[in-house]
């Protein structure tokens, strides 16, 4: 009798996959027939496999921190010459599959352009939940805390976030596009709690590396609310910049000391005060969703609603 497996299993087919003359040194290309080699535990099984996808490995020469970084090329580009829009994720362990695969079906639906995505994802044992909380508290946070977080054994290493972003804008980015057809005045960040934090940061603080944003249940209680203060006296934007933001109704917890949804709704409105002609910006509350489930739902909305109803 055949066994239900408890989980999705993503498999990047490290046996099945061949370099490809395009990809960085020691990138590993998924292939279409990779799909057909991957053999899964369960006789008669087979793995799956994201087509056109790789993984590049980067250490850091600015942090000395190892990353993957998870690329899914769209189903033309080998043959169409044509540059693509960036899309850029933080957290590829849960944000990758969902990201590249959904942007790809709205695409084929006429809902969004074809674009290129890059999930930032770390070297270590996904079951590593110190490793997880550590990596995202030291890279994702705009300055140190020891309130809040995980706890003060991970917020020790909070403040990194300045670092990673000149990680993404000196090394992340120009990689990428060296490998690459990428256009790049058209870049899209895309991050999730801390990672909506992170957002946020680079949003006030270098609105020169990415155009578009989707920032999802942003941390903005992180440092007593130091991104509402940042909002509150922003500079005017350099050039024309779109900002879509989500959370759950069901993050509206002030007894557990979360009020997302006002603070997300504070953020967007101290924004909005500066009546700046170069800021695009919509913020919805997604009814029934929890901080564990809303991102999809933001995504998905955000991708949209950044290309085709926001211009």
């Amino acid at each position: 009798m055949l066994r239900v497996l408890s989980g999705l299993l993503f498999c990047l087919a490290v046996a099945a996959c061949s370099p490809a003359a395009n990809d960085a040194p020691g990138a590993l290309r998924v292939s279409k027939a990779a799909l057909h080699e991957a053999e899964a535990p369960s006789e008669g099984a087979r793995g799956y496999v994201i087509p056109n996808s790789v993984v590049i490995p980067l250490t850091s020469d600015i942090s000395g921190v190892d990353y993957k970084l998870y690329v899914k090329l769209p189903d033309g580009y080998d043959e169409s010459g044509e540059k693509y829009p960036l899309l850029v994720t933080l957290d590829a362990d849960y944000q990758f599959a969902v990201a590249s695969n959904h942007v790809q079906h709205l695409w084929q639906r006429g809902q969004a352009p074809e674009m290129i995505v890059v999930s930032i994802g770390y070297v270590y044992d996904p079951d590593d939940k110190e490793a997880y909380r550590l990596n995202r508290t030291r890279d994702y946070t705009p300055a140190h805390a020891m309130e809040g977080g995980y706890g003060p054994d991970y917020q020790k290493v909070s403040g990194g976030g300045p670092e990673f972003a000149k990680v993404i804008d000196e090394e992340i980015l120009p990689l990428i596009e060296e490998r690459y057809r990428t256009d790049k005045s058209e870049r899209v960040f895309v991050g999730h709690s801390y990672g909506g934090l992170f957002g946020a940061y680079l949003l006030l603080s270098h609105d020169d590396i990415f155009n578009r944003y989707i920032l999802v249940s942003p941390s903005l209680w992180f440092n007593d609310k130091m991104m509402l203060a940042a909002a509150q006296n922003a500079n005017s934007f350099r050039r024309k910049t779109y900002v879509y933001m989500g959370v759950g109704s069901w993050e509206e917890q002030p007894e557990r000391s979360y009020a997302m949804v006002s603070d997300l709704n504070a953020f967007a409105a101290a924004l909005a005060a500066h009546n700046d002609p170069n800021l695009v910006m919509e913020t919805r509350v997604f009814d029934d969703e929890t901080h564990a489930s809303v991102y999809p739902a933001v995504l998905s909305t955000g991708v949209r609603h950044l290309f085709l109803v926001m211009e």
